[in-house]
Parts: C-alpha cells; structure tokens; sequence
C-alpha cells in the first residue's frame, strides 16, 4: 500500500488536477477527454451542489493538499451556479484560478466572475484551443 509521500508523487505524475463542473453531459466529456488528452487529471462535477461537496469533503477531510490546481465551470447549471461555487471556494480560502465558461455572458456575469478572479469567462461557443490555451496558461501540465 502507498504512503502518503508516494501517493502524492503519484498524484504529480498523472498530471495537475482540474475540477470541471458542467451540467450538459456531452460538453463535460468533451472538456474532461480534451483536458486528460493534454496531460491534466480531470474530476468532473455534473453542478456546483456536487463540486461544493466535493471540495467540502477535501477540505473536511483534512485535505486541502487535494485541491484542484484549476476550476472550469460552467455558469447556468440547476442548483448553484458557477458563480456562487467560485465564491464558495475564495470563502473558503481555496485560491485556485477559475475559468466561468457561459452561454449567457452578460456584462453583470463578467464584471463579477473578474471580481472574484475568474479571469477570462469564455463564452459559449468557444474553440478547444481557445480553452486549452487558456487552461496550459493558469495552470501548466506537469510535464510542461
């Protein structure tokens, strides 16, 4: 059985660790296959309450070395939005970049993603290497 010195040279080896949360199921695999094909380990969330669980159980659990390195997350999805999640984590002390991802990018929605450092917000449609751009510049693979 691994150590916990081992699993987190383990943890490195396959890559740093992006948190996607998206509620349409064939957008979210084509994020998470696209992400995992650049070298990045993928946790995908289908909507912000399941990401807020998720980071809650890091957090509760008395993990916070297993947090993210990156958020994507989409805005409208049932439940909590994107924003409320990337609120969530600042309160929670979580200082990870965040990319809002958005089909109804308003200025209001932009002006208060760039307030709590969710900087860009793309907005839907966007290109595979417009995201992959921006995501090896937040957040570079472990092998770059």
């Amino acid at each position: 059985m691994a150590t916990g010195a081992q699993t987190g040279a383990l943890e490195v080896l396959r890559g740093l660790h992006v948190l996607l949360v998206e509620d349409d199921d064939e957008m979210r695999k084509m994020l998470a296959f696209v992400l995992r094909r650049n070298g990045y380990r993928v946790t995908e969330e289908r909507d912000g309450c399941q990401a807020l669980e998720y980071l809650g159980g890091i957090l509760l659990g008395g993990h916070p070395d297993r947090a993210p390195q990156l958020l994507l997350i989409d805005q409208c999805m049932p439940g909590v939005c994107g924003l409320d999640v990337i609120q969530a984590t600042r309160t929670a002390g979580i200082r990870i970049p965040a990319i809002l991802i958005t089909a109804f990018g308003d200025a209001e929605i932009h002006n208060r993603a760039h307030a709590l450092g969710a900087t860009p917000v793309l907005d839907k449609p966007f290109g595979m290497s417009e995201l992959l751009a921006i995501v090896q510049r937040l957040a570079p693979p472990a092998d770059a």
